[in-house]
């Protein structure tokens, strides 16, 4: 039941806690991340506590693949149960993301409260978006509504319709704000927005309507806050109205190691919105030698028997990438970074060859790359360039875009056919 909001009455904003992304199931070059995303829900119960959160966004990427393992499902309904026990009037919105499976997120849906929502994919009643389902009202602490929020999850091809992505976007805005009747609006989203900052070796791309990127005015002004999955990095975006990807919890790749990891407290006033960064403990450290660039192996040895670092149990140990800086056959190289690490406490997650094409100070991503690091779409560019002398057009890069995606898709529910 939706209790309105008197009018002319005082009344008490929506504290909305957004955060995304958390892949559970991840595992980094065959280790397990259970005790982070262990340590990171326990943190998040206790902070969803201490800022008397009214509610929960979680906008995509819930797990890492379409077919998670049990225990990954388990950690998620464990806590959905447990903060439920905890905090009884939380309310949660689960949307799906590009790494979910949309029919695996929208499961769960008919053996919950109505104050849990589970949008795995863009709700349809009777072949056009269910904006009954999409927009939901959000209710402050003293029960009233006092904001409402469209739950738009990552949108594939056939959720769209001929005026695409924008359309979409503009039919929801103008059903939220019929129903919102001037309170505040949220609207949500996982996917690639322009002018987020990307982490390479992280995430997908993604192409929703020919495009890899949408503009920010896709959003609609009038919105106080738009809500964002997919990129990893936590930033707020240059827009007429905050729009902030709340990334994931802890480093998923090595990349994202020097991220200030985070969640979003977003206070939705009446006149306007507050937003509170509240950054995440990490419980586990992720080194690399060196922390930029690479090393000889001679010099990259030393640096290793060099480190000093407490003896944790192994599921706490560091990661640890390490960089060689290689011009020619290096037969012992992984022997030697082996024996070196035998007697440290921390976790290799990989050894990467690097070239020295661009000059020793330059990023590894600029001088050379591993095979595992290697994106399709440059790939695809480099061979066109090769073959033609001259990179592709749009056309044809979006058209192979939408190939990657769609193989992509397949692989997913390949997985998902072997497994079930």
């Amino acid at each position: 039941m939706i209790t309105p909001t008197p009018p002319g009455a005082s009344v008490k904003p929506v504290r909305l806690l957004h955060t995304s992304d958390w892949h559970l199931g991840h595992e980094l070059f065959g280790h397990t991340r259970e005790t982070e995303h262990d340590a990171f829900l326990a943190w998040l119960s206790d902070t969803l506590e201490q800022t008397q959160a009214d509610a929960l966004l979680v906008t995509g990427d819930i797990y890492d693949v379409a077919n998670p393992s049990v225990p990954a499902q388990q950690r998620l309904y464990r806590f959905i149960a447990q903060i439920r026990q905890r905090l009884p009037r939380l309310q949660i919105i689960i949307i799906g993301g590009n790494h979910d499976s949309a029919l695996r997120i929208d499961l769960p849906g008919a053996l919950v409260d109505t104050d849990v929502h589970f949008i795995g994919g863009l709700p349809r009643h009777e072949r056009t978006p269910d904006m009954e389902r999409i927009c939901i009202p959000l209710k402050n602490a003293d029960g009233m509504t006092a904001a409402w929020l469209a739950a738009v999850p990552f949108c594939r091809p056939s959720d769209l319709e001929g005026d695409g992505l924008a359309g979409l976007y503009a039919r929801i805005i103008t059903a939220l704000a019929q129903k919102a009747h001037g309170l505040p609006m949220v609207l949500s989203g996982h996917l690639h927005v322009a002018g987020g900052e990307v982490s390479e070796l992280s995430e997908r791309r993604l192409v929703i309507g020919g495009e890899e990127a949408a503009a920010t005015d896709l959003f609609d002004p009038r919105a106080a806050y738009v809500a964002l999955g997919h990129l990893h990095r936590p930033q707020t975006l240059n827009a007429a109205m905050p729009i902030r990807y709340a990334g994931s919890p802890f480093p998923l790749s090595a990349t994202e190691r020097a991220y200030r990891h985070s969640v979003t407290l977003a206070i939705l006033e009446p006149t306007g919105t507050i937003l509170d960064i509240l950054p995440i403990p990490r419980p586990v450290a992720f080194l690399r030698i060196p922390e930029q660039g690479a090393l000889p192996l001679e010099d990259a040895v030393k640096a290793i028997q060099a480190l000093d670092l407490p003896d944790l149990p192994r599921r706490l140990r560091p990661f640890i990438e390490i960089a060689i800086l290689v011009d020619g056959p290096e037969p012992h190289l992984q022997a030697r970074i082996l024996a070196a690490l035998e007697d440290k406490p921390v976790r290799l997650t990989r050894i990467r060859r690097v070239a020295p094409q661009s000059g020793q100070n330059a990023a590894p991503s600029e001088r050379g790359r591993d095979l595992a690091d290697l994106q399709a779409k440059d790939v695809f560019i480099a061979l066109h360039q090769h073959k033609h002398h001259k990179p592709p057009s749009d056309a044809l890069s979006r058209a192979f875009a939408e190939l990657v995606l769609a193989a992509s898709r397949e692989d997913d529910s390949g997985q998902m056919d072997e497994n079930n």
